[in-house]
């Protein structure tokens, strides 16, 4: 344990080092920038019961991948609120009004795809603000938006919230640090 401390080349990853891509492109894309916290990933794994007299036995089911939780700060330009519509729009969402002229698309996986939501990543970087690990979302789409609450007695940022659901997520390492065992970092 000892070790870890006393190593200048291993260090504890950091909460305020990443950056999120949703690698929108065009009118509607949202900046590295805008974007102020997000949980990293999250499974659950569902289960199985067996009862055979007194005895429960238990077996592991199927994996299920959590929602992320992102906030924007919404600015004026680009304006974030107005992107998140127009990302809706461009999902497949067709006003009422726009389907009483005849266009009746709907929402899709593949309009949020073609919307851009694609490419969505979370890039954790080290202390030269290299790549640690990458978490690379599959399928993602937004679930919720929250565009905020104004107040008269608040003088703090608009922010947006969103809920991201996705398919799955892989995670890439770029870290070239030395990886010791577990046995070793907890000699006596």
């Amino acid at each position: 344990m000892a070790e870890f401390w006393s190593n200048p080349g291993t260090e504890p990853k950091r909460g305020f080092r990443w950056i999120m891509r949703m690698n929108i492109n065009g009118p509607n894309a949202i900046d590295e920038w805008l974007i102020k916290s997000v949980n990293r990933p999250n499974w659950s794994l569902s289960e199985s019961s067996h009862v055979f007299i007194n005895h429960t036995f238990y077996y592991p089911g199927r994996v299920q991948y959590n929602d992320l939780s992102v906030t924007l700060v919404d600015s004026v330009s680009p304006n974030a609120a107005v992107n998140m519509m127009n990302l809706l729009a461009a999902s497949g969402y067709v006003t009422p009004d726009r389907a009483a002229e005849g266009d009746y698309r709907t929402i899709s996986k593949k309009g949020w795809q073609e919307a851009g939501l694609g490419g969505v990543q979370i890039v954790q970087l080290d202390h030269d603000n290299q790549p640690l690990e990458t978490w690379q979302f599959f399928n993602t789409w937004i679930k919720s938006c929250d565009l905020g609450q104004l107040s008269y007695d608040s003088d703090e940022l608009l922010n947006i919230s969103l809920t991201m659901r996705y398919d799955y997520f892989k995670i890439g390492s770029s870290a070239k640090l030395p990886n010791p065992s577990i046995s070793s970092m907890f000699r006596a």
